[in-house]
């Protein structure tokens, strides 16, 4: 048998041609393997770097010139003698295959890597939106310089997911509730802490605990207390003849010192406490002096959560003095604001109000130069600072069962909340004795870290404060170190100072910074944080039984009738004393029902709405207070409060058990007739009612 020539040129002889590859299966097999692979690569290579040229400007449009050209399956002729390999060529293929598989997975494995590790970094850069923040933006900024984390400022809308949101006022200036994220307001706190609904809320508290509540001067809230308060005071000048009250009237809504007088007579009071909404005080007669100037002292307190509850109080403070020696207030001298009234908005207006680059003196000086100055007259400094704590604790567990009805109203729960926080400013004044007196709460104290200076020509300079940057500066840093913006870290966390390390911003503002501490720099035992932890950690055990008022918030809240409503209407109060089994003994549904008027009414005596408005919390507490005086025994009222909640939890308990069982108990039905021989008229109704 002839071989056939390489150029077929017998071809058309009928001689058979032989194949230039042994006749072994397994070669075939093998060949045919090594090229699908390859294939298969290739169109995995172009998919690849088709999609890298789509997501880049193209400079042409004349096609994706680039690409390799994928080879046809069927072009691949395996007849071909020119394309076909000898058995000792397939071991060849597959190594040069293998190796090219290693160099596009390394590559890959790069790419990857870049990816990640971009990705990580934009995770790590904190998003800060500070839209909002008004005059204490400065304050975040340098404190977040000091941190030395990697953060970038956004002023735009608040629609944009940010890890912080640093509001000025309230939690209503977002334009859009975050849902997620930190934000430094609650929701409903600025509401309560205004001179009115505060004393309504410490007045309640009082009922229930009056040994413990009595760090807050009586108050009457006007207008509606306007003829008891004239009332009580006729009745104590006519006991005590000589004594000379005086009193102090301040708007509800008021700030920095606006609107604020004094009277010794009910008759001489002004349009603000007649018409305005408005709180008179007594007046404290012997506050503490040094260098013969009434002072009070600002103490910075953090609200950290609510749910578990974490309170911190920041280890320095400011003492805010006045500019005209203390006298014995009489109708001379009322009217001197500079004398009584230590709000700083007013008395750095006086010509004696002194600016110093010193800590200790001047008209604005840190709490601790203070402290040890009275240290140093032989005063109990340490006993002082432990009451003002215990006053801190008291006052906030007075707020919690309205904050916590807000908050279920404003977030419902199995839906992603933003987490909040909030800086609160206490102002205290101390009396002769030490003791500390409330005077009212700041939820938004103020946290600029200058000064305006007046020039004699009308211009005002802005100057650096000493005192403000070393109050604030530390105290924003801490919060921030401690709550850990961004991060995912379930507890709370305290971290050490890093240096700081500027880098280029460019014109984006920015700073890239370090991430966050190591967790050598948290464990740093020569770090002294300025924030106190004491609530849980130091008063928990001690004050506990004074959050009974927060299970009556529980019952509020599980007898709304609409979700995210703030009141309880008709219905849901009528149910909530069938289902707690209060109708009885005396006591029954149409006495709820007149109750619930009477005290919704007086209520919204001052809106439009009227009983139809709802029994607001406060509306529902007051109540609360009258079925346990009705229905319960005890000595005090505090006695019978625990007992009523006590009785509402265990047939309420009762009640969910069986209503999880049952949801729909079934309806009770009367047995109707035999319909059996009965014969109905046409044209009329077959029911029997």
């Amino acid at each position: 048998m002839m071989s056939a020539s390489s150029d077929g040129s017998n071809a058309g002889n009928g001689t058979k041609l032989e194949p230039i590859y042994p006749r072994s299966t397994h070669a075939q097999i093998a060949y045919e393997e090594c090229l699908k692979n390859q294939i298969a690569q290739l169109l995995v290579e172009n998919q690849r770097e088709a999609k890298a040229i789509a997501g880049r400007p193209r400079p042409s449009t004349d096609g994706d010139a680039g690409l390799k050209p994928t080879p046809n399956y069927k072009s691949l002729a395996f007849n071909n003698p020119s394309s076909r390999l000898t058995a000792d060529d397939t071991s060849n293929v597959k190594s040069k295959t293998q190796g090219k598989k290693n160099e596009r997975s390394t590559k890959d494995e790069q790419k990857s890597r870049s990816r990640s590790g971009r990705r990580r970094r934009r995770q790590n850069i904190l998003m800060v939106n500070t839209s909002k923040a008004r005059s204490s933006g400065e304050v975040l900024r340098v404190s977040l310089n000091e941190l030395g984390w990697r953060w970038k400022e956004s002023t735009g809308s608040q629609r944009v997911p940010c890890d912080l949101f640093w509001n000025g006022v309230s939690f209503d200036d977002c334009e859009t509730k975050p849902l997620g994220g930190m934000v430094n307001k609650f929701p409903g706190l600025l509401e309560l802490v205004r001179k009115a609904q505060l004393s309504k809320l410490l007045h309640q508290m009082r009922q229930l605990f009056p040994d413990e509540y009595s760090f807050y001067p009586r108050t009457w809230i006007l207008p509606e207390q306007y003829h008891v308060f004239c009332a009580e005071v006729a009745t104590f000048t006519q006991k005590y003849p000589r004594a000379k009250p005086v009193f102090i009237v301040k708007p509800d809504d008021g700030c920095q010192g606006e609107g604020i007088y004094l009277i010794s007579n009910p008759h001489h009071m002004s349009t603000t406490g007649l018409t305005k909404p408005a709180v008179v005080q007594e007046y404290i007669p012997r506050p503490l002096l040094l260098e013969r100037l009434k002072f009070d002292l600002r103490i910075y307190v953090m609200l950290a959560s609510i749910d578990p509850l974490r309170i911190y109080i920041c280890k320095e403070g400011m003492a805010r003095f006045c500019t005209v020696p203390y006298q014995e207030p009489t109708t001379r001298n009322l009217h001197v604001t500079y004398m009584h009234l230590t709000n700083y908005s007013l008395n750095k207006f006086s010509n004696n109000f002194v600016h110093t680059d010193s800590t200790d003196r001047g008209s604005k000086r840190t709490m601790t130069s203070v402290f040890g100055t009275l240290a140093s007259r032989g005063m109990d400094t340490p006993r002082m600072w432990e009451e003002i704590q215990e006053l801190v604790v008291k006052t906030i567990t007075a707020m919690l069962p309205d904050l916590r009805v807000v908050w279920e109203a404003e977030f419902p729960p199995k839906r992603s909340n933003p987490t909040c926080f909030q800086i609160m400013g206490f102002d205290i004044l101390l009396t002769s004795k030490l003791k500390p007196v409330l005077l009212e709460v700041n939820a938004n104290p103020s946290l600029r870290l200058d000064f305006e200076h007046h020039l004699p020509n009308g211009l005002v300079e802005i100057l650096p404060s000493p005192v403000d940057e070393e109050i604030k500066i530390p105290l924003i840093t801490d919060v921030l170190r401690l709550l850990r913006p961004g991060k995912s870290s379930k507890g709370l966390k305290s971290a050490a100072r890093r240096p700081v390390v500027n880098l280029d911003a460019g014109d984006v503002p920015s700073h890239r910074l370090e991430v966050e501490p190591t967790s050598e720099d948290e464990e740093d035992p020569l770090y002294d944080s300025c924030l106190e932890e004491i609530w849980p950690r130091k008063f928990s055990s001690n004050y506990e039984h004074l959050r009974i008022v927060e299970r009556v918030a529980a019952f509020f809240n599980l007898f709304l009738g609409v979700r995210g409503a703030h009141r309880v209407g008709a219905t849901g109060f009528r149910t909530f004393c069938r289902k707690c089994k209060l109708c009885g003994g005396g006591f029954s549904t149409a006495a709820a029902d007149i109750m619930y008027i009477d005290v919704a009414r007086r209520w919204n005596e001052r809106t439009c709405e009227g009983v139809a408005a709802g029994m607001c919390f406060g509306a529902f507490l007051e109540a609360f207070f009258l079925i346990a005086k009705r229905k319960m025994r005890g000595e005090t009222l505090c006695e019978r409060v625990v007992a009523l909640v006590e009785h509402c939890e265990v047939n309420l308990n009762d009640y969910q058990d069986w209503d999880t069982k049952n949801p729909r108990p079934a309806q009770r039905r009367l047995g109707r007739p035999s319909m059996a021989g009965r014969t109905l008229p046409r044209g009329k109704n077959s029911s029997e009612n």
